[in-house]
C-alpha cells in the first residue's frame, strides 16, 4: 500500500509495484462504509505514495489520480509524467490553480489541478534529457511547502556500501524557493517526512513551521 486517504465519504487506497515509473498493474481502490471494495477503472499503477487534498478545487490527488468530491476519478499518464511520485505540495506562487508533484528520483512537476496540464521543473534523475537537481542522497520521500520554500527529502544512497552498512553518509534535506537554478541542502541525513500543522491539505499560514521527520 502506497497511500489511505479518507475523501468523499470513501476511503481512497492505492497499491504499488517496488520499482515501476512507467506504471503495473496496481489499482486505486474505492472502499464504501460497508467495506466493499471496489477496483477503479482508472487505474494504471506504479510506485505512487503521494496524497494530498486541494481545499480550493476540492480534489483529492492521490497516485497519479484526481478524485473530486463527486468520487470522479482523472489519470495522469506516466508518458506525461514519468517516475515514481512520492509526494505533493502547495504550489508558492499560484496555490489556488497548481500543486506539485515529486519523485522519487528527485522530478519535480507543476500540476494545474482543473487540467492537469503537467510541466516539468526539474527533472526526474532516471531520464537523460532535462534539468536535474543532482541532490545527494536517493530515494525520496516526502515533499511539503511553506514560507516560500518547497522542501524535499529522502532517506537513501546510490551504491553498494548503502545495502551493506548503516553507517554512511546517506539521505537529505534540500529546500527550492522555485526561482534558484540550484536547491539549498538543509541537512545531509536520512529524513523520511516532510509537512507541517496543515498536514494533507498543506493549506496553512504562511509563517506556519515545517516539520521533517528522520535521523
Amino acid at each position: 500500500t502506497g497511500a489511505v486517504v479518507p475523501w468523499a465519504d470513501r476511503l481512497w487506497v492505492v497499491t504499488y509495484a517496488p520499482h515501476m515509473p512507467k506504471g503495473s498493474s496496481d489499482k486505486l481502490y474505492e472502499i464504501t462504509p460497508e467495506l466493499h471494495q471496489i477496483v477503479r477503472p482508472e487505474s494504471i499503477g506504479g510506485t505512487p505514495a503521494n496524497r494530498m487534498i486541494h481545499e480550493e478545487s476540492q480534489q483529492l490527488f492521490i497516485g497519479p489520480h484526481a478524485i473530486d468530491a463527486e468520487r470522479n476519478v482523472r489519470t495522469i499518464p506516466y508518458a506525461t509524467m514519468f517516475g515514481r511520485p512520492t509526494g505533493n505540495a502547495r504550489h508558492l506562487t499560484d496555490p489556488a490553480n497548481m500543486i506539485y508533484y515529486a519523485t522519487m528520483e528527485e522530478g519535480l512537476y507543476e500540476v494545474n489541478v482543473h487540467t492537469l496540464e503537467v510541466k516539468e521543473l526539474w527533472a526526474d534523475e532516471q531520464l537523460k534529457a532535462g534539468r536535474h537537481s543532482n541532490l545527494p542522497g536517493y530515494h525520496g520521500k516526502g515533499l511539503y511547502s511553506g514560507q516560500g520554500r518547497v522542501v524535499y527529502s529522502n532517506n537513501g544512497e546510490h551504491g553498494n556500501d548503502a545495502m551493506k552498512r548503516p553507517d554512511i553518509e546517506s539521505g537529505v534535506l534540500a529546500e527550492w524557493d522555485g526561482k534558484a537554478e540550484n536547491w539549498n541542502i538543509v541537512r545531509r541525513n536520512q529524513f523520511t517526512e516532510v509537512t507541517g500543522p496543515a498536514g494533507i491539505s498543506g493549506a496553512g499560514n504562511a509563517d506556519d513551521p515545517l516539520w521533517s521527520i528522520g535521523w
